[in-house]
């Protein structure tokens, strides 16, 4: 280790520790163990190994000068045999532990004394104590011969060895969760020297001795602790790192791509319990592929990420293939609005209470910061609060949550593709009524999703197989499930392969998906040319129509290029080609029906961009006209009745009337200077 100590002396104090691999232990200590295996030794007697460690490497002859503050040195461990955050037992307390976990939570720096120096008050000497594991620990005894009494004593605070310290919460990631778990074990760390931690959301190791901390009640001890890790180190993963993949597992793959169908294999594989919605599941494996963001030359990024949402009636399984999709992608996040819990979507910073931060503001990563270069489903997103439904934006537009509250100013990545879901305000979905007014998402929200689908319950010819479909699932599932399953390769054996089972198995979609992330995507000319001629003919529609509102908007456009390279590397191509550019048509048609206008029956993306089709602001032009033109005459405001009265003789329904009135005065547009009569400002 000469040279390591060398490296760090010379960049002491940039570098604050050396670095040692655990398995050093055996031959370092073997001989001090007293019999002991030196490796059971460290874990039984963490500490007094660290601080044996620290102090060899602060005595060690270097062959030149120590630098400054050389005593202050630190010695990390790495590659410590891991153990789940939610195996931690009693046993574990005052053990040498490390665990895995996404960072959710964090307070700002606070300051530690790690060696006290403690002045004799009848003497004057200073004894230094080591303080061990965060507890303030004071002198028994002055250590002057001479002196021996038993203080008192007085801090000498500038004469002390202090640290940088933060406490952050880690929580462990999905894929440690054990079959039937539903909930994800968190553990509180207190980090020591490292200042600059990791930002939310990043996953890490954390190494280090497992506390007890005695819970108090009414200023009164109990008999119960809470763990907590004093970390010796911390080690961050690359979060970008998915699903290694054999040579052979690639060669295999990539045999499987040349299948001019593999697509529509792909698309049947998945969540195939929940028979149909073929053209959906496409578009959600596109956004479940959909490359990261673009850097332009100008600076500024160009999103890469596809976005879906689906509105859908209830009981029509949206909420069943989004759980069903869960397990695709590595690290993948499931918020519903409902059971969401307090973080929410994006981060919260909210002031401690319960004594985590020492009643400081806090940061706590929400579910998006989690799914950082991963994927995010959010369930019933009309049941957030419209605070996280306008922070949704910005992720949804630019991958960051931007943060300003209590000191805190931070932008906390959230690259990932979105899928969506919600329900009608009223129950079911009303063909007959624009989207925007069913839902409790505001417009400026739901234009930023490349794709919408409507998912309704409408009977159909297709009612007879949906239902023997079920049936047949359900006395399947009791043939099969005569004893316990522990894994989906278990089930799979014995279930066998019908039209329950993916085609392609859930494993090699997987692999497949990771392999298709990594492929960068070129566009041709042709293809280029061909959705610029589709874009263009439904954009100019209105030249010929000008009773049409504006079919569709730029934004719509940076979709269906988007669509057009996650088409690509869905089907693991390189190059663009005319097939992906019918199967984004496909795609962005079915998405097209919730912008059809009820009243005319032609499509209007202005019902989905800001809420309000042409034919509703044309009708709400004909009610400020009637207010107008009656207050004139009567030289006054106008009764509700009487606009009522008006407005239907030219078409307009009593319902849609009571609701813009209201809408209006929302707006500032009219005024009601005195009970159910209005005027024109």
């Amino acid at each position: 280790m000469h040279d390591e100590i060398l490296e760090l002396a010379n960049n002491f104090p940039d570098r604050k520790a050396l670095t040692i691999p655990y398995t050093l232990l055996q031959d370092s200590w073997i001989n001090l163990t007293n019999g002991y295996d030196s490796i059971n030794y460290f874990f039984n007697h963490p500490d007094i190994v660290i601080i044996d460690a620290k102090r060899a490497l602060h005595s060690y002859i270097i062959g030149i000068e120590p630098p400054k503050d050389w005593d202050t040195a630190e010695v990390k461990i790495i590659g410590y045999p891991l153990t789940t955050i939610r195996d931690l037992r009693h046993n574990h307390i005052e053990k040498f532990v490390s665990v895995t976990g996404t960072i959710m939570r964090k307070t700002e720096v606070r300051f530690r004394i790690v060696t006290a120096a403690f002045e004799c008050k009848r003497c004057g000497h200073i004894t230094n104590l080591i303080q061990v594991d965060g507890r303030f620990a004071k002198p028994f005894e002055c250590e002057n011969d001479i002196c021996g009494r038993k203080g008192p004593f007085k801090l000498v605070k500038d004469q002390c060895v202090w640290a940088d310290t933060r406490k952050i919460r880690i929580q462990e990631t999905f894929d440690q969760i054990i079959n039937g778990e539903q909930s994800l074990s968190a553990l509180d760390v207190v980090q020591v020297w490292d200042v600059e931690c990791p930002p939310l959301g990043s996953i890490v190791t954390a190494s280090g001795i497992l506390r007890g901390i005695q819970v108090t009640k009414d200023g009164e001890e109990t008999s119960d602790f809470y763990p907590i890790l004093d970390v010796n180190n911390i080690e961050v993963h690359d979060k970008e790192k998915t699903i290694d993949l054999r040579p052979e597992e690639i060669t295999e793959i990539e045999k499987m791509a040349k299948d001019e169908h593999i697509i529509d294999r792909l698309v049947a594989s998945i969540v195939p319990s929940v028979r149909g919605h073929l053209i959906i599941k496409e578009g959600c494996l596109c956004s479940i592929v959909s490359p990261n963001n673009y850097l332009l030359p100008d600076g500024r990024k160009l999103r890469g990420y596809c976005h879906i949402m689906l509105c859908g009636d209830p009981s029509v399984a949206k909420s069943v293939m989004m759980q069903g999709m869960l397990g695709l992608v590595p690290r993948a996040q499931y918020a519903a609005g409902k059971a969401a819990s307090t973080k929410g979507l994006t981060v919260s910073v909210t002031k401690d209470k319960g004594g985590w931060g020492d009643g400081a503001w806090v940061a706590e990563a929400g579910m998006l910061v989690l799914a950082d270069l991963a994927l995010a489903f959010v369930d019933e997103l009309d049941k957030f609060e419209k605070e996280e439904q306008r922070d949704l934006n910005t992720v949804l537009e630019h991958a960051i949550v931007p943060v300003h509250k209590a000191g805190i100013h931070r932008n906390y990545n959230a690259r990932c593709p979105v899928i969506a879901g919600l329900n009608p305000k009223f129950g079911r979905f009303d063909m007959y009524s624009p989207l925007a007014k069913q839902v409790n998402v505001p417009p400026d929200t739901l234009s930023r999703f490349d794709l919408i689908f409507m998912m309704l319950d409408v009977p159909s010819d297709q009612d007879k197989k949906t239902t023997r479909h079920i049936t047949t699932l359900w006395r399947k599932t009791t043939e099969v499930h005569q004893r316990d399953f522990k894994d989906i390769e278990e089930i799979s054996v014995v279930w066998g392969q019908d039209a329950y089972t993916p085609e392609i198995p859930i494993d090699t979609l997987r692999k497949w998906i990771a392999y298709a992330k990594k492929i960068r995507v070129r566009i041709t000319k042709e293809c280029e040319d061909s959705i610029y001629d589709f874009f263009i003919a439904i954009r100019l529609a209105q030249i010929n129509d000008r009773e049409a509102g504006i079919p569709v908007v730029w934004r719509t456009l940076d979709g269906m290029m988007r669509l057009l390279i996650c088409e690509t590397r869905l089907r693991l191509g390189r190059i663009t080609e005319m097939r992906d550019v019918e199967r984004v048509k496909t795609l962005v048609q079915e998405s097209f029906k919730v912008m059809i206008d009820p009243d005319t029956g032609k499509m209007d993306s202005d019902i989905i961009n800001v809420g309000m089709g042409k034919s509703q602001r044309d009708r709400i032009k004909i009610i400020r006209s009637i207010i107008w033109e009656m207050q004139d005459e009567s030289n006054g405001a106008v009764s509700l009745d009487d606009i009522i009265a008006k407005a239907e003789d030219s078409g307009l329904k009593k319902e849609f009337v009571e609701d813009m009135l209201k809408k209006l005065k929302s707006a500032g547009e009219i005024i009601e200077p005195s009970n159910n009569r209005f005027r024109v400002i």
